[in-house]
C-alpha cells in the first residue's frame, strides 16, 4: 500500500482497496452484536452488499468515480438517517449519550474529501453538518441534559474533524505537489529516464565516492546510428517512440547499481560499478540487444558506444570527454560497435 503513487485517483483506489474490507467487517460484527432494529438491519445489509461490491469495482479499477457518487449518497443517507434515529429515538426517549455513532464520523467525513476534493468535500461536509445541526435542535427540548452535552460534543467534534481534515488535505496537497516538481526536474520529459541534471548529480556523487572510498565505476556514452536518418524517412514521431523504446529496453535490463539516463538528442550515459573487460562486455550486451531489436515504425536499428572508466582526479568533463572520444572512434570505425578508451 505505501509507495509513490503518479495520480490521486492511484492514491484513492490503494485507500479504497484497504479501507472497504475493514468497513464492511466491522459492519458485520456490529450487526451481530448489537440487537439492531428492522431499519438498522436493512441499513446494514444495504451498506455490507454495496461496500463488498465496490471492492470489487475498485480490484477491477473499472467505473471507479460512479461508484464513489453511489457511496456517497449511501453514506450520507446513512449518517443523516441514523443520527435522526439515535436523536428522536435513543436520546429522545432513553436520554443517555451518542455511543459508538461517533466512531464512523471521522471516516465519513474523509470520505466526502476524498470523493469531492478539498473545496466541494469542505462545502458538502458543512451542509452535512448543517443538517445534523437541524436535527438536533429541532430535538433540543427533548433531551436530557446528559443528552445534550453529547450532542454538543459530537457537533463540535464534528467541526474539529472537518477543519482538520479540510487543512491536511492541503498540507498533503502542497507536499505531493512539491514532491512531483522535484521528481520531475529530474526526469527525461519524453524517456521517462534521468535527465541531464540527475545524471551530473549520479557522476558528482560517484567520482566523490570513488576518490573518498576508492570506489572505481565506469562510464558507458551510446546514440543511435544514423538517428537523423530515422526522422527523415520515418517522421519525428516515429524518432520519438524510438528513443521510448530504447530507453524501456536498457532500463528493463539494468544491474544492481546501474544507473541509466538521456544525455540529450539521441544519446545516451549508463554509469556502472563495473570496470576493464566487464564494463566492456555490459556495453556490448546492449549492443547486441539494440541491433536484434525491431524498432516499431522504424524496423531494424544500430547504436555505437564508448566506455571509459574512472582515473584518479578525474572530474565530470574529464570523464565524458573520454567515453565521447571513444564514441566517436566507434562511429568512425563502421558504427554499431563498442570502443573502450583504455587507462593511460
Amino acid at each position: 500500500m505505501f509507495h509513490n503513487f503518479e495520480t490521486i485517483e492511484e492514491l484513492k483506489r490503494s485507500v479504497y482497496m484497504w479501507m472497504l474490507p475493514i468497513i464492511t467487517v466491522a459492519l458485520v460484527i456490529n450487526s451481530f452484536l448489537n440487537h439492531n432494529s428492522l431499519f438498522d438491519t436493512v441499513v446494514n445489509t444495504t451498506l455490507i452488499i454495496w461496500f463488498s461490491m465496490s471492492w470489487v469495482i475498485a480490484y477491477t479499477n473499472r467505473g471507479i468515480r460512479i461508484a464513489e457518487y453511489v457511496t456517497l449518497f449511501l453514506v450520507s443517507v446513512y449518517h443523516i438517517t441514523t443520527m435522526f434515529d439515535v436523536v428522536s429515538n435513543d436520546l429522545a426517549e432513553r436520554g443517555g449519550s451518542l455511543g459508538d455513532f461517533i466512531v464512523w464520523m471521522p471516516l465519513i467525513i474523509m470520505f466526502f474529501f476524498l470523493a469531492l476534493g478539498i473545496k466541494r468535500g469542505l462545502y458538502y461536509s458543512i451542509f452535512i453538518f448543517m443538517v445534523t445541526l437541524a436535527i438536533g435542535v429541532i430535538h433540543s427540548g427533548q433531551l436530557t441534559s446528559e443528552s445534550i452535552d453529547s450532542l454538543t460534543q459530537f457537533h463540535a467534534a464534528n467541526i474539529v474533524y472537518i477543519l482538520v481534515l479540510y487543512y491536511a488535505q492541503n498540507m498533503f496537497r502542497a507536499f505531493t505537489e512539491r514532491d512531483l516538481l522535484k521528481k520531475y526536474a529530474y526526469l527525461d520529459s519524453l524517456t521517462r529516464v534521468a535527465n541531464r541534471h540527475q545524471i551530473d548529480v549520479w557522476l558528482e556523487e560517484r567520482l566523490e565516492s570513488a576518490e573518498r572510498e576508492g570506489k572505481p565505476f565506469s562510464i558507458i556514452f551510446f546514440d543511435i546510428d544514423h538517428f537523423k536518418k530515422v526522422n527523415d524517412v520515418f517522421g519525428h514521431k516515429i524518432g520519438d517512440c524510438v528513443l521510448k523504446e530504447l530507453s524501456a529496453i536498457v532500463s528493463g535490463n539494468l544491474g544492481d547499481g546501474d544507473l541509466f539516463g538521456r544525455w540529450g538528442g539521441e544519446e545516451f550515459i549508463l554509469i556502472i560499478d563495473s570496470t576493464g573487460g566487464q564494463a566492456y562486455e555490459k556495453a556490448e550486451h546492449f549492443r547486441k540487444m539494440v541491433e536484434n531489436h525491431c524498432f516499431k515504425g522504424a524496423g531494424s536499428l544500430t547504436a555505437s558506444f564508448g566506455v571509459t572508466e574512472y582515473r584518479q582526479n578525474d572530474n565530470i568533463d574529464s570523464l565524458l570527454n573520454r567515453a565521447d572520444e571513444a564514441l566517436y572512434r566507434s562511429k568512425n570505425s563502421g558504427r554499431n560497435r563498442v570502443s573502450v578508451n583504455e587507462p593511460s
